[in-house]
């Protein structure tokens, strides 16, 4: 019988992360179980735009946008009283598609219902709570009654950790990298025929902001400029004009560095064209105390393109750049190392192409059909052990 499976879903009303990640996920899972959405009444027209068909119910709230005493207040109590007025699910199990207050959310609905929860990790989220001693508290009781805890990289699980090993050591983890569908919008033919552009041209793709390691990655350019002046550097992501960009402008102007190129927020097809006359791929993520990168997406969306990565070994890029296979994996502070694997890139292009193609099958071999199948079994386990049988 295929259970049902109720998606406490985190945010669907704007394009980012979590949109990306809970469409994904719950049109790979609807495959292997009954969906029943779970999600704020500010995202009803998006889940019935986005993931029309399924079974679907409101809450007031389920995850605020900003991490916060009050914030999380405010939706825990929303939703508590939202679920006073939600009819019965029957569902066997509910899964949170956010560490918390998602998670909490999540294990609320599953007393009401009398199933197991569990939930899934990503980044910053998965650890920040640590910041606030109540709201460490509150999610620390939602880890250890969790059925299943599932970080989105061995980074995320190592930070996760770090922070809260006593809430976890009762909890069963296992990660279980996310999909991606980007290989099913860009030909593996148009990653192989990638036509390298005359002026050798780096991209970044990620909001500025100093998590995204920014400050590095230009002093890392400036060192490649020493040796390839003509070479230029393309940075797409939002946050124009803000204090972090104006930092940044002022490091350009201290160092002198030319060729850098803020883009700015893009859509999907001018983002295309971007990645298409590009050379080589560079993102320096960082930790900075409680945020750092989950996972890395970005750079499988370069390698589905045909591009060669330089990634720092922080968080979860490790989980998604194959160091000297698939680009180069270097330091978190290494600027000397990364300008060096930069030059590489941009000079050697038999290297270029042939991290680029192996960055390609990389990307087609994480698919949310894979991704689909571990969840699947992570369900099958929990309710098994629910239901008294075998655990393993």
């Amino acid at each position: 019988m295929t259970p049902r499976v109720a998606f406490v879903i985190p945010y669907l009303r704007s394009r980012g992360g979590w949109q990306t990640a809970a469409l994904g996920a719950v049109r790979a899972l609807a495959r292997h179980v009954e969906p029943v959405l779970v999600v704020a009444r500010a995202d009803l027209e998006g889940a019935r735009a986005l993931l029309p068909g399924y079974e679907t119910h409101i809450l007031p709230d389920v995850q605020p946008v900003s991490a916060g005493v009050w914030p999380v207040a405010r939706t825990l109590a929303a939703a508590s009283i939202g679920l006073r007025r939600l009819p019965p699910l029957r569902v066997d199990l509910v899964h949170a598609l956010e560490a918390f207050p998602a998670g909490g959310v999540a294990r609320a609905l599953a007393r009401r219902e009398g199933v197991p929860f569990g939930l899934t990790a990503h980044g910053t989220y998965a650890v920040v709570w640590k910041r606030w001693p109540l709201l460490s508290s509150a999610y620390a009781r939602v880890l250890r009654e969790a059925a299943f805890v599932c970080p989105i990289s061995h980074g995320t699980l190592a930070r996760m950790q770090r922070e809260f090993a006593s809430a976890l050591s009762a909890a069963p983890c296992e990660v279980v990298i996310e999909g991606t569908d980007i290989t099913e919008r860009v030909t593996r033919e148009e990653a192989e025929a990638h036509q390298w552009p005359q002026v050798p041209t780096l991209i970044s793709v990620g909001n500025l902001k100093p998590r995204k390691g920014y400050r590095l990655s230009l002093q890392a350019f400036a060192r490649v400029r020493r040796s390839l002046p003509q070479a230029r550097y393309q940075i797409v992501g939002g946050g124009l004009g803000g204090h972090y960009h104006e930092q940044l402008l002022a490091l350009i102007q201290r160092h002198d560095i030319r060729g850098v190129e803020f883009v700015g927020s893009v859509g999907e097809q001018d983002l295309a064209s971007h990645y298409r006359s590009s050379s080589a791929f560079a993102l320096l993520s960082q930790e900075q105390r409680f945020a750092f990168e989950g996972f890395g997406l970005v750079f499988l969306e370069a390698g589905a393109y045909g591009l060669p990565v330089v990634g720092s070994r922080t968080g979860g890029i490790p989980d998604a750049v194959r160091d000297g296979e698939t680009g180069f994996l270097l330091s978190a502070e290494d600027v000397e190392g990364a300008g060096e694997a930069m030059l590489r890139l941009l000079m050697d292009r038999d290297l270029a192409q042939r991290m680029g193609r192996a960055g390609r099958a990389f990307a087609e071999s994480l698919t949310w059909a894979r991704y689909a199948k571990q969840q699947a079994e992570v369900y099958r386990r929990a309710l098994t052990t629910k239901s008294g049988g075998p655990s393993t």
